[in-house]
């Protein structure tokens, strides 16, 4: 099964959601994915997050109007740890997604010129053209460190043209600051890739 063949699953009954989204998390660790995961589910945040072990599952529901009525997504958030002794399980883990985000921290070069490597896996498991986008973490800390540690735009600029990506955000989950809205993006990019009827997203 291709990622284009990936399944979308619907249901009717007003209780239940009417889509249900795998969303999974790339990056390399300590970027900040477990806390973008804990600060939509559970608006919290820790600032000494322990590393994540293998893969941790995370749920949440984005309120949707189909048709006139009052429904819900539900995200389905696989947090993947980025140490190299996990990549292994990298085709359990992205089997099956819907929607990408590819992570990087904004005052760690390295981990966003590390992303190359999550890029290749994605072509080699057909996930290619699989909804997604590409995240930039820890905004809070840019304007206190110097130029030299700090992701210069113009790398950004050249990273994503050469992974053909379109839609950037930078975030900050210790003043949840665009964390709900990239959510809220990659859904409807979802939505859009599979030609899914919806009017709009709360």
């Amino acid at each position: 099964m291709t990622a284009q063949d990936t399944p979308i699953f619907k249901v009717n009954d007003g209780n239940k959601p009417i889509y249900i989204f795998k969303i999974v998390i790339l990056g390399q660790e300590r970027v900040g994915k477990t806390c973008i995961a804990k600060r939509l589910c559970f608006n919290t945040f820790e600032v000494d997050t322990s590393q994540t072990l293998g893969i941790e599952f995370y749920t949440y529901d984005l309120p949707i109007i189909v048709g006139e009525d009052s429904t819900f997504v539900r995200i389905s958030i696989w947090d993947f740890g980025g140490r190299e002794q996990f990549k292994k399980l990298f085709p359990y883990y992205i089997n099956g997604a819907n929607g990408i985000f590819m992570v990087f921290n904004l005052v760690d070069l390295q981990t966003l010129l590390r992303l190359d490597w999550w890029y290749e896996r994605l072509g080699e498991h057909n996930h290619a053209g699989t909804p997604r986008m590409f995240i930039g973490t820890k905004n809070d800390l840019v304007e206190n460190v110097d130029d030299k540690t700090r992701v210069d735009k113009l790398v950004i600029d050249r990273f994503m043209k050469r992974h053909a990506e379109s839609d950037f955000y930078k975030t900050s989950s210790k003043d949840n600051f665009n964390i709900k809205k990239i959510f809220r993006e990659l859904v409807i990019k979802v939505l859009e890739k599979n030609k899914l009827d919806y009017d709009k997203i709360d």
